[in-house]
This record gives C-alpha cells, structure tokens and sequence, in this order.
C-alpha cells in the first residue's frame, strides 16, 4: 500500500527525469560532437549515431560508429 509520501516521493521522480529529457536531442548532440573528438584521434570515422535515453531506471547510451580505417599511433603507458 502506497502512503501519501511514497506517491509524492514517486511523482517527485518523474518530474525530475523529466526536466532531464526535455532536450535529449541537444544532449545527443553535444555527446556526439565530444564522442567524435576522441574517435578521430584513433580512427577515420565515417559515420557515428548516438542515441541517449532517460528512463527511471537511470541512462542508456548507445553509440554506433563505422569507420575506415584505425590510425597508427604511439605506444600506450604501462
């Protein structure tokens, strides 16, 4: 049985989350510019989509990326 808090507490949830969502496609966008900069250093990415979901069970991020070739580069630190 729900008490009065507990339905508060639940609507509260949802209000936030949706403050969070209200611009995923500005979010996606920004995540995809930054995402791109760091796949460049290491590849020639020909395509990237990236696909970001609030729900109330937390984030999910989904990122697809094709590319043509991996680039050379230095050797890692230990």
């Amino acid at each position: 049985m729900f008490t009065i808090a507990d339905m508060g507490s639940k609507r509260l949830e949802k209000v936030l989350i949706k403050d969070k969502t209200e611009e995923p496609k500005k979010l996606e966008e920004i995540l995809k510019s930054d995402i791109l900069n760091v796949l460049q250093d290491y590849m020639d990415v020909s395509n990237l989509t990236v696909n970001f979901n609030v729900s109330l069970d937390g984030y999910k991020l989904c990122i697809n990326a094709d590319a043509k070739r991996v680039k050379s580069f230095g050797i890692l630190p230990r």
